[in-house]
């Protein structure tokens, strides 16, 4: 038997079984490919590189559109509540008077018009008011009439010959015929009072109730209390304290103004519709307590006798005419005769020009229509000398040449025209105002005028079409009997 040695392997000897290796390739993100990023540019640059490069350039390009994104955004907000709002639609003397304040002053004045109307004083209650009158008074008339029929029928039954009986009736029917003759009298009366709201009235407050006019009446009156503060702003305290409001009359105006508010709404919901604030509703109500202060002011200082300057003057058609009128009167030709010939204002030319002797703002008030204040201004300048010719003033797309004719330092104003002067004095200052050399008013912006984001809601962009009406206005028609619906006849029958 033989022996063998066991022996301890080997560890230094490789297993019989062969290993089997994977060859892998290794990526070197480090290495250069050659190949360029963009635009040719980049090829020296490793893939790690462009990749970090490429993550870069997103998250960047990602910044810069949500950047553009929110600066769009951003630029749209401060254009609307901040560019436009402030941009001036109209200025005065290099004062703007920001589209903002248009915005605001539209939508209160758009209230007072629609609060005159419907309010719970307004044109259309009073309406609705002397209609019931009108009602009740045709009841009363209907059983004072059938008092007299049945009267006379009493009266026809009793025996021929005086009696008391036949007295007392006969007193009875008179007392009865003269209440039917006040029934009639008072009823003529709201009857006029009626038709006058109906046919007149609230016709022309719905003129006044429209989109254009109540944006034209707000642009003149941001235009004209511009021209109200800068000519504050030089008068003497005793003038500032007339004519500037107090914190008393603004709360009061404030408050006749929610109180004029229709019953269909509330003051809290006027300014969320109109999207305006209860400050700036006080702001808008100080521009107009300031207004109705001057115009009081200003017809306080127009007094009878007063300076008045007696003039004529030459009206043409075209500025070569004028020129031409001008250069003969300059060579001593007759200014009257001139006028006569040559002025296309048919009210003075036959007159050989004669304006009549004219106080202040008379002319801008009465001979052109309350548009301009240039030859008034000319024509009252105590500069002015006896018989002196102006030169060639163009108003009213006319062009005129006036002569002063003669001066008297106080002469009285006859009743209707001094009442016309106080009615309209600070018209005839507003526009002597703008006439004077210096002023700058620009035209009102028609854009932003017409613009539907500064007109409230409801307001109508035009006033109703107007029909004819009839009758008392009694429900059903048929008005008092025998009515036309004329002003003056109640259709009440007249007693025999």
């Amino acid at each position: 038997m033989s022996s063998q040695t066991a022996r301890r392997p080997d560890r230094n000897t490789r297993t019989a079984r062969s290993k089997k290796y994977v060859k892998q390739t290794a990526h070197v993100s480090a290495r250069r490919d050659g190949k360029p990023l963009i635009f040719g540019w980049g090829g020296h640059l490793s893939h790690s590189e462009k990749t970090l490069l490429q993550r870069r350039a997103i998250w960047i390009a990602t910044a810069i559109v949500s950047l553009l994104i929110v600066g769009v955004f951003v630029l749209y907000w401060i254009t609307i509540n901040v560019i436009n709002p402030n941009r001036p639609i109209t200025t005065v003397n290099g004062e703007g008077v920001p589209q903002s304040d248009f915005r605001k002053m539209v939508a209160v004045q758009a209230e007072i018009h629609n609060s005159t109307l419907n309010g719970p004083h307004g044109l259309s209650a009073q309406r609705d008011d002397l209609q019931k009158q009108l009602a009740t008074l045709q009841k009363t008339f209907t059983d004072d009439q059938k008092k007299v029929d049945d009267l006379n029928a009493q009266i026809k039954k009793l025996p021929a010959g005086p009696s008391t009986q036949r007295t007392d009736l006969e007193n009875q029917l008179k007392a009865a015929q003269q209440q039917v003759t006040d029934v009639q009298a008072k009823g003529t009366s709201i009857n006029a009072q009626y038709q006058d709201i109906l046919q007149n009235q609230i016709p022309q407050q719905q003129q006044l109730y429209t989109q254009p006019q109540v944006g034209n009446d707000s642009a003149q009156w941001l235009q004209e209390d511009a021209l109200i503060r800068q000519w504050l702003a030089h008068q003497s305290s005793a003038v500032q304290s007339q004519v500037e409001p107090s914190p008393g009359a603004i709360n009061q105006a404030v408050q006749e103004f929610i109180a004029s508010v229709p019953k269909t709404t509330n003051y809290q919901k006027l300014l969320k519709d109109d999207n305006i604030s209860d400050s700036d509703v006080h702001t808008m109500l100080t521009i107009k307590v300031r207004r109705d202060n001057m115009q009081k002011y200003l017809a306080s200082q127009t007094t009878s006798p007063a300076r008045q300057v007696l003039a004529r003057a030459i009206t043409l058609q075209t500025q070569a005419d004028a020129n031409k009128i001008l250069a003969q009167l300059k060579q001593g030709e007759d200014f009257g005769k001139l006028a006569k010939a040559k002025s296309v204002d048919t009210n003075t030319n036959a007159k050989g020009g004669d304006l009549g002797w004219l106080a202040r703002g008379q002319y801008a008030i009465n001979n052109a229509q309350k548009v301009a204040g240039g030859i008034d201004n000319w024509i009252n300048d105590p500069a002015r000398k006896l018989n002196e010719i102006s030169t060639v003033i163009s108003e009213n797309g006319t062009y005129h040449i006036v002569q002063i004719m003669g001066f008297d330092p106080s002469r009285a104003i006859d009743d209707t025209t001094l009442k016309d002067l106080k009615d309209n004095a600070l018209t005839a200052w507003v526009l002597s105002q703008k006439a004077l050399p210096g002023t700058t008013v620009t035209e009102i912006d028609q854009t932003m005028l017409l613009d539907a984001n500064n007109m409230p809601p409801g307001l109508p962009a035009s006033a109703p079409a107007q029909q004819q009406q009839g009758g008392s206005g009694l429900p059903g028609g048929t008005g008092l009997p025998g009515g036309t619906g004329l002003p003056g006849d109640t259709g009440l029958p007249t007693q025999p």
